[in-house]
């Protein structure tokens, strides 16, 4: 399993992005947001809370954005970073 480099309240908001998925569609979630990260920042790579809210912002259908925003945004330190 590829391990991230998770900084401050990003691995919850990673958590939540992929729970907020309808259930068929989890895995294929889980392994392309996974597969965002590493390409952008390698495992070793701090992914802070503005860089995984970015992979999201930019990969995510616009229909399903708000969704996701939302189910997010009392995770983030800085809510501002939901904005659309």
């Amino acid at each position: 399993m590829t391990m991230l480099n998770f900084t401050e309240n990003a691995e919850a908001i990673y958590e939540k992005s992929i729970s907020a998925t309808p259930l068929p569609f989890r895995k294929i979630t889980r392994d392309g947001l996974t597969q965002l990260l590493l390409d952008r920042y390698g495992e070793d790579g701090e992914i802070d809370e503005a860089g995984i809210v970015e992979i999201i912002k930019e990969n995510t259908p616009k229909p399903f954005l708000g969704r996701g925003m939302k189910a997010i945004k009392p995770l983030l330190s800085d809510p501002a970073l939901a904005e659309i």
